[in-house]
């Protein structure tokens, strides 16, 4: 494996464009290198390159899952980083038998067959690796405490580094973020620990069981003691849409109330209907509704979208095409998704 972290400031949109026209001129030599261990020159060629995509993207070889290679370009974790990577991956050529890519680094389980040596000649290994997971109720998310018997050998930030390579490993850095919630570690081994192969069965049933969109339906009072009414998709983590990394909020006033402040039949269906036709056909591909909550007679409808697509402006649009009221929208950077983490 070899893999680099770039250093410099970020090039122009461009940088992904000449990134894969490059690509085929050095396939060759970095399968040779693969074979000899010679990176010579080729290592701070992709350096370069990764770094005019954006200076914190970490880049690394590895074997693939269906082909014999993969290339990964990933974000490492950083939600900032994410929708840089996705556009890097999105423009990738087709994976063959010999070549794949990723934007984050996929399971590698056989690692739990291996040792690994860390500072001070501490060794682990890794077939000794444990994981006690619990799920909060209907959470869409597992809390994971991980025990390995050399830890009391190792300093918390290396017990800590321990824990999270080898989630990674056996999830994949899009699982570990996708569906694992709380991340702590013990010396002692905690009830309930089991086998890595345990921990990646039950992330795997969760997978499943939100393989279809879910909605979750909320109600609150605010401070003036009004209802708010709120709907929100589920699991709301950004790695779900990892392109989608600006924030658009549209509030539609409706003139249709009941005392409480909520939209009564004939506003109601006036909403859904402009939701399901114009602004659904304005976001397109490149943008996606959320969440919405309803209050104190409007209701704002939380999409993300791609910024480097027309889906912001064409929302934007669409907006102003609501007769019930004069429709306002705001739009912020947002790839955390920070402000919908309140829903979540």
């Amino acid at each position: 494996m070899i893999f680099g972290r770039s250093k410099r400031k970020a090039g122009d949109g461009g940088a992904i464009v000449d990134f894969w026209a490059w690509w085929p001129t050095v396939r060759p030599a970095v399968e040779a290198a693969i074979s000899s261990g010679d990176w010579g020159r080729l290592t701070p060629q992709f350096n370069r390159r990764i770094e005019a995509i954006h200076p914190a993207l970490q880049w690394e070889f590895s074997g693939g899952t269906t082909a014999r290679h993969a290339l990964v370009v990933s974000a490492a974790g950083d939600a900032q980083l994410r929708p840089v990577a996705a556009r890097w991956g999105a423009l990738a050529p087709g994976a063959d038998t010999t070549w794949e890519y990723h934007t984050a680094r996929q399971p590698s389980p056989e690692v739990f067959q291996a040792t690994i040596e860390l500072g001070q000649g501490v060794k682990l290994d890794l077939a000794r690796m444990r994981f006690a997971f619990s799920r909060d109720g209907e959470a869409p998310e597992i809390d994971v405490v991980a025990h390995h018997p050399g830890f009391h050998m190792l300093e918390e930030q290396a017990r800590g580094q321990v824990t999270f390579l080898t989630l990674d490993w056996l999830l994949g850095e899009d699982g570990v973020e996708e569906w694992i919630g709380a991340i702590s570690w013990e010396t002692d081994e905690p009830p309930g620990a089991a086998v890595p192969a345990e921990l990646a069965a039950a992330v795997e049933a969760l997978r499943e069981e939100y393989s279809t969109p879910q909605w979750v339906l909320m109600s609150a009072d605010l401070p003036d003691g009004s209802p708010v009414i709120v709907t929100a998709q589920r699991p709301l983590r950004p790695v779900r849409w990892p392109r989608f990394d600006t924030h658009v909020a549209i509030t539609l006033p409706y003139r249709h109330r009941n005392p409480a402040g909520l939209p009564e039949t004939e506003s109601l269906a006036a909403l859904r209907e402009f939701e399901d036709t114009a602004l659904r056909t304005a976001a397109g591909d490149d943008g996606v509704l959320l969440a919405h909550e309803t209050s104190r007679g409007t209701r704002t409808l939380h999409y993300y979208v791609d910024a480097d697509s027309p889906a912001a402006d064409d929302l934007a649009e669409a907006a102003g095409w609501w007769q019930d009221g004069r429709a306002r929208v705001e739009r912020h950077f947002d790839p955390s998704f920070e402000r919908i983490m309140r829903f979540r």
